[in-house]
């Protein structure tokens, strides 16, 4: 019955199908206009939102735009950055290292600039914002693809980990949560199908021993399923 109550708060913390096509409809206006603008072109997706990992107020839209300048990190940042301002005068839009960050219709997006090498490798700013640091773009949606084919139910353990990261204020980055899903359960053999059971595993090999207790307890202890899902969601929304 907890496996029930999980699934219940995965869907809810999920977009939905008219909300991803609002964010769609946001991400192609963005589009536009950057691609107006000079020395920006080329964008693409990355991130959650193209995982299909996305948590409702946990993560971003991330989006990311070919930087063709000859300044330094910093440089395109601030162009990227006026660039917005001119054309949503009233969003919230600031930066952060290595992106911009903009909250359209509170869907918070994160627009990064990158570089592309004669080899095809890209590079976004650095954390001081003068040179351009190499990142492997893809090797995760590769993982989580590959997660998906497994079981696609690991993905809906993803999203809930990512809420209860938050929520707990564990400090650990969205992304790092998906790269321990999958060093635990990428294995051929999954010895259960149940997320309780993969939830209580995540605890109990990265060192969450009292969430692994949490868990271990709503999955033994014979609550009514009234009294189960109000112990779930106070673990969870840690109230």
């Amino acid at each position: 019955m907890l496996d029930k109550f999980i699934y219940e708060k995965a869907r809810l913390i999920s977009y939905s199908q008219i909300e991803r096509s609002n964010i769609a409809t946001t991400l192609s206006n963005l589009k536009s206009i950057i691609n107006n603008e000079l020395d920006f072109q080329s964008p693409f997706l990355g991130g959650s939102y193209k995982r299909g990992t996305m948590v409702k107020g946990v993560s971003d839209v991330d989006v990311y735009f070919q930087y063709t300048g000859n300044g330094n990190s910093q440089s395109a940042l601030s162009k990227l950055k006026n660039c917005l301002i001119t054309s949503y005068p009233n969003s919230i839009i600031k930066q952060d290292k290595p992106s911009i960050l903009v909250d359209f219709n509170k869907i918070p997006i994160n627009i990064t600039p990158y570089k592309q090498g004669f080899s095809g490798n890209m590079s976004i700013p650095d954390k001081y914002l003068i040179n351009w640091k190499l990142i492997n773009f893809g090797e995760l949606e590769k993982r989580t693809t590959s997660l998906r084919q497994r079981n696609p139910k690991l993905i809906e353990l993803i999203k809930i980990l990512k809420l209860w990261n938050k929520n707990h204020n564990k400090g650990i980055k969205n992304f790092e949560v998906e790269k321990k899903v999958y060093n635990l359960f990428h294995q051929p053999y999954l010895s259960s199908h149940s997320i309780s059971d993969w939830m209580w595993t995540f605890f109990s090999n990265n060192g969450f021993k009292g969430d692994a207790n949490n868990i271990f307890g709503l999955m033994k202890n014979n609550y009514s399923d009234s009294i189960l899902k109000t112990e779930w969601l106070k673990f969870i929304d840690n109230r």
